[in-house]
């Protein structure tokens, strides 16, 4: 029988740091501030989180990729 390697919590700590995925922990992040039933201990976190996500350049838009990737010429539209 083979013995496969357990990924471990360190190996899988990165396994989520897509630009889609950043972005979306920063969206749920921003939501928690302005919930009026989040106490602010949890508000002072997600802004802690936010800061270190990169506050505002956080946020991925797949049209600022798509726009990155047309100046660069790797985008490609749909049925083209």
């Amino acid at each position: 029988m083979q013995n496969r390697e357990i990924p471990t919590d360190e190996d899988m700590q990165h396994i989520n740091e897509s630009p889609e995925d950043i972005s979306n922990m920063a969206k749920g992040h921003k939501a928690n501030l302005s919930n009026p039933n989040t106490s602010e201990e949890s508000k002072k976190h997600s802004r802690q989180v936010l800061k270190a996500l990169g506050g505002e350049d956080a946020f991925y838009s797949k049209d600022e990729a798509e726009k990155d990737a047309a100046v660069t010429g790797e985008y490609k539209p749909e049925g083209k």
